[in-house]
């Protein structure tokens, strides 16, 4: 795309994405060597994705749009020990072209000023932007073509979109010195807030930026009503019943990606978070990585447990078959009593349709909306100045904006004698999602000094710059590239953002369970739970025997036989 190219242009091709494998399906088709593609509803909507991001084409914020796309993944099977960090001699001189095509169309101009700063210490290599001119649903299916041809032209990819048993394994150099820093790879990039594993463990893709699902709220309402934010879900629902009372909707939610997969994770995983012991790779299995697994120590308090091992869904399967894992449990009954306390009782009328929840938030048709990080500098930019194409966008009229004043909350916890952890959030990576296709060794050194240097220091700062002055510039959460400065108006929005950890292990999006087919069965028998049509009780009885009836189908589907399932150290076949 072309220099002219505008913000609002670049916000539709951007995702955010969710953890490898959230759908149990999905994880498991990783798993088996296979591209994993998600059901449309998972975390991932398109056409009606909602669009909160201002439109005119300055260096204000822009957000990405908040619709997910999900992670797809393919074992690589690598678990080498890591490179040493003295094995990468600072800034040797290298020669040689390196081709990037990313999901998100990279501006002429900002490629370029990343380019020259990088020719200064490697004026041989040759960098080739080469842009697929497709939105991100188009990307996956361009880049599992460019995979299946006998000779791949790129070399740097948004490789979780489209799985590949020939990604490079960064963990093997997170240790490695970037010579562009003079400290370790990791020390320059964290490495910690977000791992993108394959089905094998491998860490396939780095991204450069973290985003965070919490709440928003009307503080205007909160005042005249007389309530407070909730820290608990008892609170929650004692704060909706007196916004109710008001005359007043208290939540702006959607039944499609939101309640049943983002709220599903987030609250299913501190009633299920012992589930990793049952669920983990183990010495022995087919993808267990010493590199991870060694150093696995179970802590439900730790924020980031579900991506400090290598899940391993034969082990889920077999628990799964075996009754060591069951969904018609206490904890099933529990969770759904406390969502259906709110939902749909509390939310939008259109609840069960509506796609993007921010227009109602922002025109204070509703008291709190559900959303993340990306609806920040949205939500200000629109308060301060909506053009007639940002209006005809939102659907909605000038006089249906007025100022309020307006705050978040994190999400409340469900208490009692079930819950086994923490509330987590949803807490994923946004940004650039960059993957190495691994070639030769003299072009695999070349694509990872490339992204040693953009995701260094003066790199990252060199790309946020030229993203800021062609008018680009589109954060949908911090970065995680380390003492980079963002204009002021960046900073302050994400300042105050607390990272707790991301529930979405692969087990806890639960909805998405099996084929297409069953989960939208288990759509239905969540909708009628929360419409009280029938009770918790049902619900985790009927869901129990739903997964039990598709199992054998859902074992052939993913070529996951009993051998499998009996012993965990055969992979599954493709």
């Amino acid at each position: 795309m072309d220099s002219n190219d505008k913000p609002t242009e670049r916000r539709n091709r951007r995702r955010f994405l969710t953890q490898g494998g959230t759908v149990l399906a999905a994880a498991a088709l990783a798993a088996c060597g296979g591209q994993a593609v998600a059901p449309e509803a998972t975390n991932a909507p398109a056409a009606d994705a909602p669009t909160s991001a201002p439109v005119a084409a300055t260096s204000a914020p822009v957000a990405a749009t908040s619709a997910p796309v999900a992670a797809t993944s393919a074992p690589v099977v690598a678990t080498s020990a890591p490179v040493a960090a003295t094995s990468a001699p600072a800034q040797t001189s290298l020669k040689g072209q390196l081709v990037l095509s990313l999901a998100d169309t990279v501006p002429d101009d900002v490629a370029q000023a990343l380019t020259a700063a990088y020719k200064k210490s490697q004026p041989e290599v040759e960098l080739l932007w080469e842009n697929p001119g497709v939105d991100a649903a188009g990307y996956g299916t361009w880049l599992s073509t460019q995979l299946s041809a006998n000779e791949i032209r790129p070399d740097i990819v948004s490789g979780n979109y489209a799985g590949y048993n020939g990604y490079v394994n960064f963990d093997r150099y997170r240790s490695t010195v970037n010579p562009y820093s003079g400290d370790s790879w990791d020390s320059t990039l964290d490495w910690d807030f977000f791992a993108f594993r394959d089905g094998s463990g491998a860490r396939t893709m780095l991204p450069t930026r973290a985003v965070h699902v919490m709440w928003f709220y009307n503080k205007d309402i909160f005042k005249k009503v007389g309530v407070e934010p909730p820290t608990t879900w008892a609170e929650f629902v004692t704060v909706c019943e007196k916004i109710a009372a008001a005359g007043i909707t208290p939540v702006s939610a959607n039944f499609k990606w939101q309640v049943p997969q983002w709220l599903v994770s987030i609250y299913s995983d501190p009633y299920h978070v012992n589930w990793v012991e049952t669920v983990r790779a183990q010495p022995g299995d087919w993808n267990y990585n010493p590199e991870v697994d060694d150093k696995f120590v179970f802590d439900p308090k730790n924020p980031d447990i579900h991506s400090s091992y290598t899940y391993n869904p034969v082990r889920y399967y077999a628990a799964v078959r075996d009754g060591k894992i069951s969904y018609d449990t206490p904890e099933m009954v529990d969770f759904i009593r406390n969502m259906s306390a709110i939902f749909p009782k509390y939310a939008v009328p259109d609840f069960f349709v509506i796609g993007d929840p921010y227009p109602p938030f922002l025109t204070q048709q509703a008291a709190i909306m559900c959303n993340g990080t990306w609806a920040l500098p949205s939500l200000i930019g629109d308060l301060s100045d909506l053009s007639p194409e940002r209006l005809e966008e939102l659907g909605i009229d000038s006089s249906d904006v007025k100022t309020f004043e307006w705050g978040t909350f994190e999400n409340p916890s469900m208490e009692g004698p079930l819950i086994k952890g923490p509330v987590r959030s949803v807490e994923s990576a946004t940004g650039e999602y960059l993957s190495i296709i691994d070639k030769e060794q003299a072009q695999t050194e070349l694509a990872l000094d490339f992204l040693q240097f953009w995701t260094s220091t003066s790199g990252y700062q060199t790309w946020i710059d030229a993203s800021v002055a062609h008018g680009s510039y589109a954060p949908g959460g911090p970065p995680k590239v380390r003492g980079v400065k963002e204009p002021a108006e960046i900073e302050a929005i994400f300042q105050d953002i607390k990272f707790i950890g991301n529930a979405e292990a692969n087990y806890n999006n639960f909805m998405t369970w099996g084929s297409p087919k069953v989960s939208q069965t288990s759509s239905n028998l969540y909708k009628e739970a929360l419409e009280g049509k029938i009770t918790p009780e049902n619900f985790a009885k009927q869901f129990q025997e739903l997964v039990m009836a598709a199992f054998p189908d859902t074992m052939e589907t993913l070529n996951i036989t009993n051998d499998n399932l009996d012993n965990p150290a055969i992979q599954p076949t493709k």
